[in-house]
């Protein structure tokens, strides 16, 4: 997989987080995974894309991080019944993560279309990503917790 294939949504998903959220993000070290993963108590945004590229981009973090990084976009706390609210907001962060991402393959030569965010919740998600994708987990550390980008790219991408 490419560096600037990762880049593209590296660079806005910690750009997003910072303005959005208002949060200071480290980047962790990236990981390549193998065969299928699987996250503890989180929620998920899946995100396909279509076009030079195929594969996905998952945004994920433990269900705590996740509302509290819902509170911060909204700017107020939000209620336990709120859960709706919570997938909304952070299914438009990471389209918005992920509709920068595309500007920035536009600009290393890489046209690129994305599929509407599909939101998971569940004590033991599992993601398989297929043969002939190559994936990278990418850590973010945040002062709310740990949000995790996985970018799963077809292996013969531009």
């Amino acid at each position: 997989m490419k560096a600037d294939h990762v880049n593209a949504f590296l660079v806005p998903a910690v750009q997003v987080l910072q303005k959005m959220a208002r949060l200071e993000v480290r980047v962790g070290r990236v990981e390549r995974l193998t065969g299928d993963s699987e996250v503890g108590d989180h929620l998920s945004i899946i995100i396909g894309l279509h076009g030079q590229l195929s594969g996905s981009v998952v945004l994920t973090a433990e269900r705590r991080t996740a509302w509290t990084l819902a509170s911060r976009v909204a700017r107020e706390e939000l209620s336990a019944e709120g859960e709706a609210d919570v997938r909304a907001i952070l299914a438009e962060l990471a389209n918005t993560i992920v509709g920068n991402a595309t500007g920035h393959l536009f600009a290393v030569g890489v046209r690129e279309g994305i599929t509407p965010p599909t939101v998971v919740v569940g004590p033991r998600v599992g993601f398989g990503f297929g043969a002939g994708l190559e994936s990278v987990l990418v850590p973010l550390e945040t002062e709310v917790g740990r949000v995790e980008v996985i970018v799963s790219l077809s292996k013969d991408a531009p």
